[in-house]
């Protein structure tokens, strides 16, 4: 392909991107509303929509990035872009287990005790995300036994999540991982589905801890 080509194709894709954002009447996030009731349209900035596509394409170098060049790491995406309850980058970087992500916002000043609309702490979000997300959420000072208007906990939202969250952490429970680190109140809700076995399986600290833990957890027998 000759370099005349590749710079026409180029320019041809840094111009459907400026007119995507269009001097700022439109959005470089799929989900925005342009049509969305003025009192209700809160836009984030270029460089915030451009962090927000960097967490979900897990560029760690353009995350930060855009950062420096000023983008908002605590701006809630609401209404505008189709999410009435809201959430922040670092929500998004934690439900997706973006480890990395989420060390570059919490050091840039993200909050990890930010609770939306709709009642859902960061930290929930965390949870989905996996182990490692909660420890760090924790590290940076998230309130293990916060409760929501809904009287929702980390550790009650972490038990109805079912066994592992939403990854798979060789078998360890969020639950667990959340009482060793001094969680301790439980909320009426979300309702847990089923029971689980065996318990208190998170201690580092214990002289024969393994993170592989039970038959249900060691690999299946050879066929």
């Amino acid at each position: 392909m000759s370099s005349d080509l590749m710079t026409k194709r180029q320019k041809a894709i840094d111009e459907a991107y400026e007119a995507q954002w269009d001097a700022g009447k439109g959005s470089h996030h799929p989900d925005y509303d342009p049509e969305c009731p003025v009192e209700d349209a809160k836009k984030a900035s270029r460089e915030t929509e451009e962090l927000l596509n960097a967490i979900v394409k897990n560029d760690v170098t353009l995350i930060y990035k855009k950062i420096e060049e000023g983008a908002d790491v605590n701006f809630v995406f609401g209404k505008a872009y189709g999410c009435p309850e809201g959430y922040t980058p670092l929500m998004s970087a934690a439900h997706r287990g973006r480890l990395e992500a989420c060390k570059a916002l919490l050091r840039s000043g993200a909050d990890p005790n930010y609770m939306n609309e709709g009642g859902d702490l960061t930290l929930f979000w965390g949870i989905d995300g996996g182990v490692e997300i909660i420890k760090l959420l924790y590290e940076y000072g998230a309130d293990l036994d916060a409760t929501t208007p809904k009287d929702w906990t980390p550790l009650s939202y972490a038990r109805a999540s079912g066994k592992y969250g939403l990854t798979y952490e060789k078998g360890i429970y969020p639950e667990d991982v959340l009482k060793y680190y001094g969680a301790s109140k439980y909320g009426s809700g979300p309702p847990a589905l089923g029971s689980r076995s065996p318990r208190e399986s998170y201690d580092p600290e214990a002289a024969d801890f393994k993170r592989m833990r039970g038959s249900y957890q060691n690999m299946p027998a050879a066929p």
